[in-house]
């Protein structure tokens, strides 16, 4: 590494930052500025050798804002998707030489499980309806992990990095608020206009509210954690992505955030009355007992539920159990059907990872389908987190993703009743409710492979490890 004083690198960072996002406006829609990403590349290159951790935060920053860019059939995110081979790269040369930093994090439940995901990933692939596009899924979420859970579990081990890392995240994602909200402005913050007003940065409004709710949660719980020690600066930041992530969620109409959101206030009360994890844990599985057992008296209920999204936030919250005039929930319904019926085909290994949205087309059925399925496959997910891997990788799959977020909540709820300091507990309490609001956002929708949420889905993963070492190292402390 080179050695610079700290001003030098702030004024390194800060000028390439803007030569970057100068070069990514003058490429966008433009191939014959194509060759600029060249030069931008070199210069990404000479960060690295500054400081990695300073060009973790720079990935960070340009997640938010970041375009793809399609060659051919393929497209890649630039400037991120990049820079995150690089760290690939990287990664693999520390795996040779310092292998000792890295055995703990083997080590730890959370990796194991993120390890066994990827190999269940590889086996389904290889099995795969679609090979070459379960490939490209699988490196995609190579490459993601490696930057986000493993380089951050490194670079998490201490607390302040992970406030470095929010803050670099949601600067960017302050940018792409701002240019979203002109682009509302516009058009009388339609709702009918919610959906597309921030692209092409991001595809749609659901991942714009999904990333918003994070950034907020999570700044929500540092801001106004008693005795926080953050100095005015830091609550400067905080206080400014609270206001900038409310007007995204609030602008955005998403239900799912809206209930994710409530969601995350009732969780946070459990924590408040120290409602142990296997108590939480028992309780969801006899709600989910109960819904399958009254599942005709519940659906008897909801079909007479009329409500339509798309008038006011209220009739919105209404029209989430509306599954027969409410297009948007009706064609949900008509690709978890279709998910469904792949998956009795499929049960064990399923059509592959990334196979979804190229497949299900035959397994529709015209009375579910309305006026937005289609049959291209040129659109559309299984929105849902949760039957995506069901469907691509069959039961293991799901079990794993299951068996993953479980065990991310038990860990992070272990460190906030028993931290090692003050400061655990604070950490632990905001990266448990922020992304407690995706795993319910995900009922819904899934995002965990745009690089938007997965930038920051598994850096969360790799802070949640992070903090559960560093806590033991200190010893679980008293209650703080």
């Amino acid at each position: 590494m080179w050695d610079l004083q700290k001003p030098a690198i702030t004024k390194l960072y800060i000028g390439s930052i803007i030569i970057i996002l100068l070069g990514a406006f003058l490429t966008f829609g433009s191939p014959e500025y194509y060759v600029l990403i060249l030069p931008m590349l070199i210069l990404c290159i000479g960060l690295f050798l500054a400081s990695i951790e300073q060009v973790y935060y720079l990935v960070a920053f340009c997640t938010p804002i970041s375009i793809k860019y399609m060659f051919g059939d393929s497209g890649i995110n630039i400037p991120n998707e990049p820079l995150m081979l690089v760290f690939l790269l990287l990664f693999l040369v520390k795996l040779f030489k310092d292998f000792g930093t890295v055995r703990p994090i083997l080590k730890h439940p959370i990796t194991v499980l993120i390890l066994i995901n990827l190999s269940w990933l590889l086996i389904t692939s290889i099995t795969s309806t679609l090979p070459i596009i379960s490939f490209k899924f699988l490196l995609a979420r190579i490459w993601t992990v490696i930057f986000g859970f493993f380089w951050g579990t490194l670079i998490f081990k201490e607390t302040k990095n992970i406030r470095s890392f929010f803050t670099a995240f949601g600067l960017g994602l302050c940018l792409v608020i701002i240019y979203t909200t002109i682009n509302h402005y516009d058009v009388g913050f339609s709702q009918g206009k919610a959906m597309v007003v921030m692209r092409p940065i991001m595809d749609d409004h659901t991942v714009y509210s999904a990333v918003s709710s994070i950034v907020l949660i999570y700044s929500l719980v540092l801001l106004t954690f008693k005795n926080n020690n953050l100095k005015l600066r830091s609550k400067i930041f905080l206080f400014t992505f609270i206001i900038f992530c409310a007007v995204g969620v609030t602008l955005s109409y998403s239900r799912a955030a809206f209930l994710g959101l409530l969601f995350v206030i009732g969780f946070s009360l459990l924590l408040k009355w120290r409602i142990k994890f296997k108590t939480i844990l028992t309780s969801i599985f006899v709600i989910l007992a109960l819904t399958f057992s009254f599942s005709k008296q519940i659906y008897q209920t909801v079909k007479f539920n009329n409500a339509v999204s798309g008038k006011n936030l209220a009739t919105d919250i209404r029209s989430i159990s509306n599954v027969k005039t409410d297009e948007s929930n009706v064609e949900r319904i008509n690709r978890w059907e279709s998910g469904y019926r792949m998956f009795l085909e499929e049960p064990f290994f399923g059509f592959g990872p990334g196979t979804y949205m190229f497949t299900y087309s035959p397994y529709q059925r015209a009375h579910e389908m309305t006026s937005i399925s289609t049959t291209h496959g040129d659109m559309g997910s299984m929105h849902s987190e949760y039957f995506g891997p069901l469907v691509e990788s069959g039961v293991f799959g799901l079990l794993i993703i299951l068996t993953l977020f479980l065990t991310y909540i038990a860990v992070l709820m272990r460190i906030y009743y028993k931290p090692a300091t003050p400061e655990f507990k604070m950490f632990s309490l905001a990266i448990l409710l922020a992304m407690l609001s995706y795993f319910f956002h995900g009922l819904l929708n899934n995002f965990i492979d745009q690089d938007k949420i997965a930038v920051i889905f598994w850096a969360m993963m790799g802070m949640a490890v992070a903090l559960d070492l560093e806590n033991r190292a200190k010893g679980l402390g008293s209650d703080a």
